[in-house]
């Protein structure tokens, strides 16, 4: 449920085509600040079959601070302030807290910090003005596929395809560009009588 991302492979895209949908994500990003999103994600296994799927609302203040919110009937809080990634599963009555992965491994980044794209990714050919897919240059990341599908010139779905063969999408609903946002929001405060593991 905690991967973030999404997925089309479609070959011969001709330079128009790519420069549209690099185009429509540099529009996007230019004077991005901060945005608000709810998202659904469902998560498909190796064969296709759903094998989660979850709502929430996401929110990301620059440069690097998110946070994800899942509702039922998984409830999970996941909170990057800069320096920490914070997981917290309500269920479990458990949190972990690892140092935040690099920008390179973050997908979610190349959305709101295009130049990461050029530094850390490789463009596949599309044929779809309307889709942005890529791949990471090494081979020891998190995901082995991710493709950014736009509606018009806003942000509507992410996939991504991982390296045992299962795929997340997750689609964008109501996103408000530059909100002013509580930074309370990217502090996790640990609940009490939960039990903390450091550094998973």
């Amino acid at each position: 449920m905690n991967r973030l991302l999404m997925l089309i492979l479609l070959f011969g895209l001709g330079a128009d085509a790519f420069a549209d949908a690099r185009d429509r994500l540099d529009r996007f990003a230019a004077d991005l600040s901060s945005l608000s999103a709810d998202f659904t994600q469902l998560t498909l296994d190796e064969n296709d079959w759903p094998a989660d799927q979850a709502q929430g609302r996401l929110y990301f203040q620059h440069p690097d601070r998110f946070r994800w919110s899942y509702g039922d009937p998984f409830p999970q809080e996941m909170v990057a302030d800069g320096e920490r990634l914070w997981h917290y599963d309500e269920s479990l009555e458990q949190v972990t807290v690892r140092e935040q992965p690099p920008a390179a491994e973050s997908p979610l980044l190349v959305l709101t910090r295009p130049e990461l794209l050029d530094r850390f990714y490789r463009i596949e050919e599309s044929d779809d003005e309307h889709v942005l897919t890529f791949r990471p240059l090494t081979d020891d990341g998190e995901f082995e596929l991710a493709s950014l599908f736009f509606v018009a010139d806003t942000p509507a779905a992410l996939e991504l395809r991982d390296r045992f063969g299962q795929l997340t999408r997750i689609e964008l609903h109501d996103l408000i560009r530059n909100p002013t946002l509580d930074p309370a929001l990217f502090e996790f405060i640990v609940p009490p009588d939960v039990d903390v593991l450091e550094g998973y």
